[in-house]
């Protein structure tokens, strides 16, 4: 399997690096692309890619999105007209508009759009019973230096000590956290929708690490997942060996059991 990379950041360089130094997978760097010039400076000349509208010639069988949720609603429509997808800028889906074009377009061109669970775990008991749940809360602790914002109406260096910064549906802060909360538009996603599943964002200067907290109710039915990972600026260790993990599984290598 070829597979296309856009953007090579902290996720795309840890796929490129894992795919290099693994020469016995089926899978084949086909592209790397940025629109910082710079990071491609030190890659083979073969794989560049620097015009996201010339990436077909280089023949992918899957693309995966590591940069922003601007490149999902740009060229989303477009790559999936042409091969499949993998997104990890999923707070793109936040847009009802573009959930649906993109839907369409896979169902037009039997092509498919991967997300992958990233930094969340138990997500197969959301998944089961989304029919099922009341109330649906994804929790998440960092300190303010790993958290992007730029997108919202808060100075970082005014939060002094642990506060919420939202809480609230997950659709309101994808679009003031795009780069924080892509777990949170995942689980959205396999549960009960962005506009049903509370999202509740905490900045806290005294944390060194990411905290999860994941609850679902029901009746007398609960489930209550805590998970705390180390992190480097935006995105953890877990979220990264996640990712490729389910990169490998979309590719269907080898035989026997897989646990997916």
């Amino acid at each position: 399997m070829r597979i296309g990379i856009i953007g090579l950041g902290r996720i795309g360089s840890f796929i490129y690096e894992e795919i290099n130094k693994n020469k016995e997978l089926p899978i084949e760097i086909a592209f790397v692309h940025d629109i910082d010039q710079e990071k491609l400076k030190a890659l083979p000349e073969d794989v560049v890619l620097e015009k996201m509208e010339e990436f077909e010639r280089k023949s992918p069988n899957l693309v995966l999105e590591s940069s922003h949720p601007d490149v999902v609603k740009k060229w989303g429509e477009f790559i999936l007209s042409k091969c499949n997808f993998m997104i990890m800028s999923v707070t793109a889906m936040a847009d009802q508009d573009l959930e649906k074009r993109l839907l369409d377009t896979c169902n037009r061109y039997n092509s498919s759009l991967f997300i992958p669970h990233g930094a969340l775990v138990g997500l197969d008991g959301i998944i089961d019973g989304k029919d099922i749940w009341e109330e649906v809360t994804i929790t998440m602790h960092k300190n303010p230096k790993n958290l992007d914002f730029s997108a919202s109406n808060i100075d970082p260096l005014t939060i002094k000590e642990k506060r919420v910064i939202y809480d609230g549906p997950v659709r309101g802060v994808c679009s003031q956290f795009p780069r924080n909360v892509n777990s949170h538009a995942t689980l959205a996603l396999a549960g009960i929708g962005m506009d049903k599943t509370r999202s509740v964002l905490i900045a806290d200067p005294s944390l060194d690490e990411s905290i999860i907290e994941i609850m679902a109710k029901s009746g007398g039915t609960m489930i209550e997942i805590k998970r705390r990972n180390p992190i480097k600026g935006v995105t953890g260790k877990l979220t990264l060996l996640s990712v490729f993990s389910t990169l490998l599984r979309v590719t269907n290598i080898g035989s026997g059991i897989h646990i997916i």
